[in-house]
């Protein structure tokens, strides 16, 4: 079973992906499939009782979310390759624009060195590349004390600003 870094800690993913077996807490689907379901011209591949989550690819809109924000519990970012950028903005967007509540996962190509800067932008769960320690990404969440830039629901300190020795 798939394991994400998830509140801290790591954790069996109850969730199934495009392409997989649905799973009992939700199935995640294309951007393109969520809004069809939303509009009535594609049926729930989620089983009843289970949720209903969605993956943003790079070039997806965001702003298509909006009307959903409330009620989306999943939303999953694809970095396909680590220069790609793109899902820093839309999880920014999504939590401080539309006010998304709701699990907020980095996902794909997603290396230790990239989970701070994420949490920063809003993401609450990470699943990582093959090959990653999802122990220590865990710990990566740690890694800073102080950050001088402001962060999805944070502030900067402003005692610390143009302090010297």
């Amino acid at each position: 079973m798939r394991q994400v870094v998830k509140h801290r800690q790591c954790q069996a993913d109850a969730w199934s992906m495009p392409d997989e077996a649905a799973a009992a807490a939700g199935v995640v689907v294309s951007l393109a499939d969520y809004l069809a379901v939303q509009a009535g011209t594609l049926a729930s591949p989620a089983p009843a009782g289970a949720a209903l989550g969605v993956q943003l690819e790079p070039a997806d809109d965001e702003a298509q979310l909006l009307p959903f924000a409330a009620q989306l519990q999943l939303v999953v970012v694809n970095f396909p390759k680590t220069a790609e950028g793109r899902g820093y903005t839309q999880g920014r967007m999504l939590r401080e624009r539309y006010g998304y509540r709701g699990e907020l996962r980095a996902a794909g190509a997603v290396l230790l060195d990239q989970v701070f800067l994420l949490a920063r932008c809003g993401f609450d769960a990470f699943a990582m590349a093959p090959g990653e320690n999802l122990t220590l990404a865990a710990a990566e969440l740690d890694r800073f004390s102080v950050a001088y830039q402001t962060a999805v629901g944070t502030v900067v300190q402003p005692h610390r600003r143009g302090q010297v020795g």
